[in-house]
């Protein structure tokens, strides 16, 4: 399946436009950063057919996750909140439309993740956009925060391709950008970063095959956080296998009958990499109950709420009423 997104105002890069994104350390200009009108083919890429029903009026689903991440090759307790909603989306300036022009409805995922190395801290934000109709991939941005230093990482679509710009503390990616070609397959191209959402569609879960784009939550722009001291290596799409089955599986003080195990099985600096979604088949929302992580670690939901939580505001407000 198709997932090229083609700017209704731009062609697709000429070569020597390539060569300049190319070139690590070049100056971010916010004219190249500016957004476009997008169009989607003609067949939807991922389908959040769920999105129809009363949960999503109105509210956001907030589901907060238990569990691990390795870092410095140990487990770290961690947490991890995704935070899903529908929003008015400006397709020129790719950013939530507060004026109503060049509108769309778009669907956001923020995937918040945070932990303790030591005595310092790690706080990290991806938000990963979509047309909510159509499963289009609009851009990706993402945070990361510790005490050693700050990072920046942009990913939107531009011509075949994408356009990754970065701002990091890392020598040789401090700042710059690239531009990462489409594969020239029929298949379903996505970031490493969409999956905890696109594992809950039918498209991906009968994929079979895909190509996978390495992750963007990392301070690392050549590699992620796990590879610290290994080789840097330019960010390209990786074929990955999925592999689907039906489980039951244990999860929030409940016994959950009718789940669908998604295996995501690629190669990441010639190292096998897999990645393990448990996906609620019984929920009309597709719910995410647990994720194994390639790195060896996981997260396994224990909070759920349907919440307009953007008017809970004021000192003292609280999420209350969890579904779990």
């Amino acid at each position: 399946m198709q997932s090229h997104i083609k700017p209704q105002s731009l062609q697709s890069p000429s070569p020597g436009f390539k060569s300049r994104l190319r070139a690590v350390g070049a100056i971010i200009l916010p004219a190249l950063l500016a957004g476009t009108l997008l169009a989607s083919d003609d067949s939807d890429r991922l389908t959040f057919g769920w999105l129809q029903g009363a949960d999503w009026r109105g509210k956001a689903e907030v589901a907060v996750y238990d569990g691990t991440v390795v870092r410095y090759r140990q487990q770290r307790p961690a947490s991890l909140t995704l935070i899903t909603v529908t929003e008015p989306f400006n397709t020129r300036q790719v950013v939530k439309s507060e004026s109503g022009e060049n509108a769309i409805t778009a669907l956001k995922q923020n995937q918040v993740l945070k932990y303790q190395t030591g005595v310092y801290p790690y706080s990290q934000m991806n938000s990963v956009f979509w047309n909510a109709s159509t499963g289009d991939f609009f851009k990706a941005s993402m945070t990361t925060q510790e005490w050693c230093g700050q990072t920046f990482k942009e990913a939107r679509r531009y011509g075949d391709g994408l356009r990754l710009a970065y701002n990091s503390y890392w020598e040789d990616e401090a700042v710059g950008e690239m531009y990462i070609e489409d594969p020239h397959e029929d298949t379903l191209y996505i970031l490493y970063d969409e999956l905890p959402l696109a594992v809950r569609t039918e498209q991906l879960q009968k994929a079979g095959r895909v190509y996978l784009f390495p992750m963007l939550m990392s301070s690392q722009v050549m590699r992620s956080d796990w590879d610290i001291g290994h080789p840097a290596r330019k960010p390209t799409y990786t074929p990955a296998i999925v592999n689907t089955e039906r489980v039951t599986l244990n999860a929030a003080r409940r016994n959950f009958q009718d789940v669908l195990k998604v295996t995501i099985t690629f190669e990441d600096g010639g190292a096998k990499k897999i990645d393990t979604f448990y996906v609620d088949m019984n929920d009309p929302n597709r719910l995410l109950l647990k994720w194994e992580r390639n790195d060896g670690g996981q997260f396994t939901i224990s909070e759920l709420y349907y919440t307009d939580y953007w008017n809970q505001n004021r000192a003292g407000d609280r999420l209350t009423g969890s579904r779990l």
